[in-house]
């Protein structure tokens, strides 16, 4: 009989590589980190909400794509590091712009929802 412990550590890991691949994808189709970095937190986010307050997920589910795709997908290292070599004003703009359209994304999913 398998464990479910062992059953989720696959699912986390299967959802995890496909996260990573996908990110590695948009790296490559917009070839800026910062634009790649900016949009893939951004659909992140939404994934996110939607697996949270639109989707009815079993556990399973749950750990694939929340835990993930979702993780590997987005990137709080990628953030950091790009945030580092930008000017003050870039930075802060980033971090604003990030937060409060990841902010309305899930407003909207939420809302949406109810």
């Amino acid at each position: 009989m398998e464990s479910p412990q062992l059953r989720h550590l696959l699912i986390v890991g299967v959802g995890g590589v496909v996260g990573a691949l996908a990110r590695y994808g948009v790296d490559e189709i917009f070839g800026d980190i910062a634009l790649a970095t900016f949009i893939v937190n951004l659909f992140g986010v939404a994934i996110a909400a939607v697996g949270t307050y639109r989707l009815t997920l079993t556990t399973d589910q749950r750990l694939f794509l929340l835990t993930g795709f979702a993780g590997g997908f987005t990137t709080y290292s990628a953030f950091a590091l790009l945030l580092y070599d930008l000017t003050l004003a870039q930075a802060g703009l980033y971090i604003v712009a990030t937060l409060l359209l990841s902010l309305a994304w899930i407003r909207i999913i939420r809302v949406g929802a109810k």
